[in-house]
């Protein structure tokens, strides 16, 4: 098993995620929680040279129950250009995810590259990517 994490500020490039009805872009604030996400996540898929299509699983760590469900997990997939097969969870907790991520990229199970965001607490964002 291979893991490859990124811990990264933020960067004045804003990422477009299209959430209206109409599918126009709508452009999130660098401060925002999904933005530190999804550039950890370019980042990190970057780095590790591996594409988006190639991600079997997206989990976003959640700091609190979200009522209602955000889907964060969901929308860092799309804004990536993840397959739309990827499985994508929201959980709460980094320990919760990271067993989550490796419980999924077992050797005798298809998941094989399991990417980990956690961007809502107060420090840098970070990403994991694990690989079988």
């Amino acid at each position: 098993m291979t893991v490859h994490d990124v811990h990264t500020a933020h960067t004045a490039h804003t990422p477009r995620i299209s959430t209206t009805s109409d599918g126009s872009p709508l452009e999130l604030p660098p401060s925002e929680p999904l933005h530190r996400a999804i550039f950890a996540a370019r980042r990190t898929l970057r780095d590790a040279a591996v594409a988006p299509t190639d991600l079997d699983a997206i989990i976003y760590v959640v700091q609190r129950r979200q009522v209602p469900l955000r889907w964060q997990s969901a929308r860092v997939a799309y804004a990536l250009g993840a397959r739309e097969d990827v499985a994508a969870f929201d959980v709460p907790g980094a320990r919760a995810a990271r067993s989550m991520a490796t419980a999924l990229s077992t050797p005798d199970e298809p998941v094989r590259q399991v990417l980990v965001i956690d961007a809502e607490g107060a420090g840098q964002p970070s990403a994991s990517l694990i690989s079988n």
